[in-house]
């Protein structure tokens, strides 16, 4: 029986299996109506039965609440696949849900869970995606928070990202000016004016619906400022958005410190498409050297794994 990992977020579905490794930019508060039909054409183009899910786009506000949004997840996956495993925060693997809370953004335990089973121990994991970062502790087990709450507070949830985070949330102000609170440009623009990213990878929508070339994403970069380009200028649209990175990194490199020096930690692994972010942050272990294209959609592999001999 095929068997398939997938990761159900509130804006990509990111799927693993034997040579799979795809993300697939899903908007759920958009289309939410349309996950069953997207589940089955993924279910026949690989052969797949059997599948491990983690959920995290129970938050999109399509769902009055975590529960309605972990409930439908679950129809939707057990009336698609023969087999079907969910993970809950505590790592176990179940074929039915029954404390739906359990089961809310429960995507980073699955890399844990593997990581753990392929025998590492004592390390940070760092999962830098498309919207927010990942810090987890671990030692011989997860020593970690296990809400988004309480993670945010304590720094083991970042809300940002290398594609969908709002530029004035990660850059406050531009020589002197302060940059405009309005969704003019995210940070896919700025990784591509970096050349961090490539068009391929700025999979989710533009701000003002254009293009993805470089020349337009300096574009919406000028306007966080409330200037054009003519006005900015390449030279300085350049600088703004090397700025913002340089902000990104020290976030990253200051949390990363703090936990790794609170919990006496060897090592950080580093994953995600923004695993660029943390190498550019603090000496990492990136899981691109190991798991090769998996290191992207990591908890989807991670689900994978877990599953594969059930």
């Amino acid at each position: 029986m095929s068997s398939l990992g997938i990761d159900v977020g509130g804006a990509n579905l990111k799927i693993a299996g034997n040579g799979v490794a795809d993300i697939i930019y899903f908007p759920m508060w958009k289309m939410a109506g349309k996950l069953k039909d997207k589940l089955e054409e993924i279910a026949k183009r690989y052969g797949a039965e059997k599948a491990g899910i983690v959920i995290t786009a129970e938050l999109a506000d399509v769902f009055k609440s975590k529960e309605e949004g972990i409930r439908f997840v679950e129809r939707v996956c057990r009336d698609i696949f023969k087999d079907v495993y969910f993970l809950d925060v505590h790592g176990n693997l179940v074929k039915e849900i029954k404390n739906p809370r359990l089961f809310s953004a429960s995507n980073w335990v699955a890399s844990i869970s593997f990581l753990l089973s392929e025998g590492y121990r004592d390390f940070l994991f760092v999962d830098v995606g498309s919207t927010t970062a990942d810090l987890i502790p671990v030692k011989d087990r997860i020593i970690s928070a296990l809400t988004d709450f309480e993670r945010l507070k304590r720094g083991e949830l970042i809300y940002f990202g290398v594609l969908r985070t709002p530029v004035f949330y990660v850059l406050r102000s531009f020589e002197g000016a302060k940059l405009c609170p309005e969704f003019f440009a995210i940070t896919a623009d700025v990784f591509r004016i970096t050349g961090d990213i490539s068009e391929e990878d700025y999979t989710c929508e533009t701000p003002d619906g254009k293009g993805r070339s470089v020349e337009d994403c300096m574009r919406r970069i000028a306007r966080t400022v409330c200037c054009d380009l003519e006005e900015l200028g390449e030279r300085k649209a350049k600088e703004l958005a090397i700025n913002a990175k340089k902000s990104m990194v020290r976030v990253l490199r200051r949390e990363i410190r703090k936990k790794v020096e609170e919990h006496g930690l060897k090592k950080v692994f580093a994953c995600g498409i923004g695993e660029f972010l943390v190498e550019a942050s603090y000496e990492c272990v990136r899981l691109s050297k190991i798991y090769g294209k998996f290191s992207k959609l990591f908890p989807a592999f991670a689900m994978f794994k877990l599953v594969e001999n059930l």
